[in-house]
């Protein structure tokens, strides 16, 4: 047997949807890779322009404490000095953060150092001036980080005047102002230095991040289509077939074989139990009631197979047919050739009808027939085969005539009931108003015509 086996379907897109799964998955993660250098990359940024400002400030700061302790000659401003040098260390710890987050590799690292090592000779330029301003007061409660910086020779012998001139030079004068001019230009170099590479960071990750996001939605759609594609196997491949074999199987016939070879095996399945016990039931009927003159179903059989037929509901159409002039056969040919005659008219009804429909004997010379799963589109058909009979009947055993049947049929789409009988009896009655031998297919206006 043909067929798509839903089992493999079932297991082709699992294993498809799992592929496109591990896809997001994998490209997800790159994205969330590129969020979170995007976001280093901005941090560093803060922290590197935070440091060069720490060391600008700081660089500021010790002028500024410098230059008034020399002008001055307060103790206070060497004090705050000394501690901005040796305890808060601004300028070091700015260095330190930067670390943490640059490599040796990085620009703005190498500038900050050099602004470092500038600011060293400028703290050295400072001290130097602090030294000579002490000098100058003839304080003896020197600092010992200050006392600890020699007066270079050329300075020793200086006047009070000359001695605070040095010293303001050292501070105010055009190579300390050069100094401070090239610590904060590689501090707006650093800022820069920094600023381009995390442009040229973010348009590779904006780059990166853009195709990914492409690539995920292509794959949510392709994860769209394989649920669509799924949806459509298993309406067309299973539920659909379940629904008509639901229909069928509530109005007791057999299932076409479609949809999955799952569902296939099931209606072959169903098919073979349910032709066995079709055969099953007519056989039970037919051993139950036979017509012993006949051999074909008798009343009582007729009653079942009415019965049956209005549980299951099911089309059908009913003929009753009577043999025309059997009292006279009977006064001509004697009882045995009225029996050869009902005999002759069995064999040709069951010879004429299909072998699923029921042939009965219900009466002296009453007979019916039963057609299962029939409709009204079949009036033609029944028409020629009660024609057909009709033919045959004129040439029977024992030649006996004349033998022929008057046969009224009726429809019904709800199985057997009461009022498919009358309409039955009702087109038989039409027959034999016209004259007997001959078929009528009850139709509604009859009923007006009473």
């Amino acid at each position: 047997m043909t067929g798509i086996n839903i089992q493999l379907l079932n297991i082709f897109f699992i294993v498809i949807t799992a592929i496109v799964f591990c896809f997001i998955l994998v490209i997800s993660s790159t994205v969330n890779k590129r969020f979170y250098a995007v976001e280093e990359a901005i941090d560093k940024f803060i922290i590197c322009e935070q440091s060069s400002e720490l060391i600008k400030e700081s660089a500021n700061y010790l002028t500024d404490q410098a230059r008034l302790f020399v002008v001055t000659q307060k103790q206070e401003y060497a004090n705050a000095y000394l501690e901005e040098v040796n305890i808060t260390k601004g300028q070091k710890k700015a260095l330190e953060a930067l670390e943490k987050v640059c490599s040796e590799k990085d620009l703005a690292l190498q500038r900050l150092k050099i602004a470092m090592e500038q600011g060293q000779s400028l703290i050295n330029m400072e001290l130097y001036a602090i030294r000579l301003a002490y000098k100058l007061k003839d304080d003896k409660d020197i600092p010992e980080q200050i006392a600890k910086i020699a007066i270079r020779n050329i300075d020793q012998n200086l006047s009070r005047e000359k001695l605070h001139e040095t010293a303001v030079s050292n501070l105010f004068g055009e190579g300390y102002l050069i100094y401070k001019t090239r610590i904060n230009e590689n501090c707006r170099l650093t800022i820069s230095a920094i600023e381009q590479q995390i442009k040229d960071e973010l348009n590779i990750n904006a780059n990166e991040l853009g195709s990914n996001l492409k690539r995920l939605r292509l794959l949510f759609l392709t994860l769209l289509i394989i649920n669509v594609l799924l949806f459509i196997a298993f309406t067309y491949l299973i539920i659909v077939p379940l629904e008509k074999f639901k229909t069928a199987i509530k109005n007791d016939e057999r299932l076409n074989v479609i949809g999955s070879l799952e569902c296939k095996h099931l209606a072959e399945s169903y098919n073979e139990i349910y032709d066995i016990k079709a055969q099953n039931e007519k056989s039970l009927l037919k051993k139950a009631e036979y017509d012993a003159l006949t051999g074909i179903l008798n009343r009582r059989a007729f009653d079942q197979v009415c019965h049956a037929s209005a549980e299951k509901r099911q089309q059908i159409a009913l003929l009753l047919i009577d043999m025309d002039n059997f009292k006279f056969i009977n006064d001509n040919y004697g009882h045995s050739g009225g029996d050869t005659a009902l005999q002759e008219l069995s064999r040709i009804l069951t010879d004429t009808f299909r072998t699923d429909d029921y042939v009965c004997r219900i009466g002296g010379d009453e007979f019916a027939v039963i057609l299962p799963h029939c409709t009204t589109s079949a009036a033609t058909i029944i028409k020629k085969k009660i024609l057909s009979v009709n033919e045959k009947l004129v040439n029977i055993k024992d030649n006996i005539k004349p033998v022929s049947v008057s046969v009224g049929v009726a429809f019904s789409d709800i199985g057997f009931n009461d009022n498919l009988f009358k309409r039955a009896d009702k087109a038989l009655y039409i027959v034999k108003e016209k004259g007997k031998r001959g078929c009528e297919i009850y139709e509604e206006n009859y009923a007006t015509e009473e």
